[in-house]
């Protein structure tokens, strides 16, 4: 586990998928709202067209990012991602997905996708608070919202954090559990809540406890320029896109 030091509010983002457009929007949000310090919650490669130059671009702008349960698939080259799959096009998706990233990802990202943590404590004003992929338990554990309240309650009880953060599901949620507030930041690549912009959080440490410790903020992306992206290779991945008639950027 590696702490890091958290004074003001921060950015926190999930599963971008190597969909570079999305993440290109997402930073760029960010700056423009001044937010000083952003964290990557993990899985950078798998179903985009784009797994490098989405993992360099994380790396080279030195944000601090945990390894997702793809990251670690292709970093350690497992041939497998960790995932699970309901139907057979999501299998099909899936296969098509890890054969083509295992063979498009360089040896120097896979070596950048195996520095990477398992988990972030962050240290701020509120107290410490907690940073994982899936859940605090496994790397690729799906925490959805409707999960049972004792389950959850025994798992803030295990990890007695104000805050739990953390990705995997692709859809965003803030729930509140005894004295834990379970904090699902969604998707920075491809979402899978019915709205298809990008997904963040912004969360002010200093209102730990308040309404206003966490905002969801959805971006617009190019989402024209990563369906190009797509063509130029084998994958059969979906990104929803926006509906007819409504503008991409």
């Amino acid at each position: 586990m590696r702490t890091l030091r958290i004074d003001t509010p921060f950015a926190l983002f999930s599963d971008v998928h190597g969909n570079l457009p999305g993440l290109e929007a997402i930073l760029a949000d960010i700056e423009q709202r001044g937010v000083p310090q952003t964290i990557s919650l993990g899985d950078l490669v798998g179903y985009g067209p784009s797994p490098n130059e989405v993992a360099l671009l994380v790396r080279d702008r030195g944000i601090p990012s945990l390894m997702g349960n793809y990251d670690q698939g292709i970093g350690f080259e497992l041939g497998d991602c960790g995932c699970v799959y309901k139907t057979d096009e999501q299998r099909a998706e899936g296969a098509a997905s890890l054969a083509w990233t295992q063979q498009a990802v360089t040896d120097e990202v896979k070596a950048y996708l195996r520095t990477l943590d398992d988990h972030f404590e962050l240290e701020t004003p509120g107290g410490n608070l907690l940073a994982v992929h899936g859940s605090p338990r496994r790397i690729n554990e799906y925490l959805f919202e409707d999960r049972p309240e004792k389950a959850m309650a025994r798992m803030a009880e295990e990890y007695p954090y104000p805050a739990i953060f953390f990705g995997h599901t692709h859809v965003p949620y803030a729930r509140p559990v005894g004295d834990t507030v379970f904090v699902n930041v969604g998707s920075g690549g491809r979402p899978k809540d019915g709205d298809w912009r990008v997904c963040y959080a912004i969360v002010d440490p200093a209102q730990l406890g308040t309404p206003g410790f966490v905002e969801f903020v959805r971006v617009r992306y190019d989402h024209e320029r990563l369906q190009r992206e797509l063509s130029a290779t084998p994958l059969i991945t979906s990104f929803a896109g926006p509906v007819q008639g409504e503008g991409e950027v």
